[in-house]
């Protein structure tokens, strides 16, 4: 009888619902850290892109040549990353700048937000220390920390 009882707990744990992931609007969504000076892994981007979300492929940031993996991650980490699009601040998109302070310029690292819509792409590399937009960068981090 107990075999029976922890099987079922098995079978119905097994069976739980993956997270709903809200549509959006955007064609993609990339974001993501980097550094300019570091060894090793420098830059942490993910593409969001329809109901798939692709790791960089890169070991240092060239944001003209992004390079993502093929494999899709998983589920739970996909709810991540919409969530995390829909916390950007509606401001950044009045931004005539792609530069927003001076991302890395004291080591300190960088964020890189791109998004297309449509024929319309918009990309910032935003500095941590901009009061406007820490708290957004804090969000970034820490999802990028929790998709690592």
């Amino acid at each position: 009888m107990k075999n029976a009882l922890f099987f079922s707990v098995l079978l119905f744990a097994a069976c739980t619902k993956e997270p709903d992931v809200a549509p959006s609007t955007n064609d993609y969504f990339i974001f993501g850290t980097y550094y300019g000076e570091c060894a090793g892994n420098c830059s942490h981007i993910f593409k969001l892109e329809g109901q798939n979300l692709f790791a960089d492929d890169m070991e240092y940031l060239q944001p003209d040549d992004l390079v993502f993996q093929s494999q899709s991650l998983a589920p739970d980490k996909i709810a991540l990353a919409a969530a995390l699009e829909a916390q950007i601040p509606a401001s950044m998109f009045d931004e005539t700048a792609e530069t927003i302070g001076c991302p890395d310029c004291h080591d300190q690292g960088g964020y890189l937000v791109k998004i297309k819509t449509g024929d319309t792409v918009r990309q910032w590399f935003i500095d941590r220390d901009v009061p406007k937009y820490a708290a957004f960068c804090d969000s970034i981090a820490a999802t990028v920390q929790q998709l690592e």
